[in-house]
C-alpha cells in the first residue's frame, strides 16, 4: 500500500485483501475470488499463495 493512500483508500485495500485471504482460507478457487473481489490474477495469486506456503512476514518476502 502506498504512503500517500487516502485513508478511505487505504480501509478498501485492507478489505479487499481480507476478503481475498478469507475466501482462499475458505477453499475457494483463486478464479472464483477473481469474480467475487476483482482485480488482477497477479493479486490474488500473491496473496493465496502465502496462505498454502505457510510463510509469514519476514519469511515470505524472502532475504534481503
Amino acid at each position: 500500500m502506498a504512503k500517500n493512500m487516502d485513508p478511505a483508500e487505504k480501509t478498501v485495500e485492507l478489505l479487499r485483501t481480507l476478503t481475498i485471504v478469507q475466501l482462499g482460507l475458505a477453499g475457494v478457487g483463486q478464479a472464483q475470488i477473481r469474480k467475487i473481489v476483482g482485480g488482477s490474477m497477479g493479486d490474488i495469486n500473491g496473496i493465496v499463495k502465502l496462505l498454502k506456503s505457510g510463510k509469514r512476514g519476514k519469511e515470505a518476502n524472502g532475504p534481503r
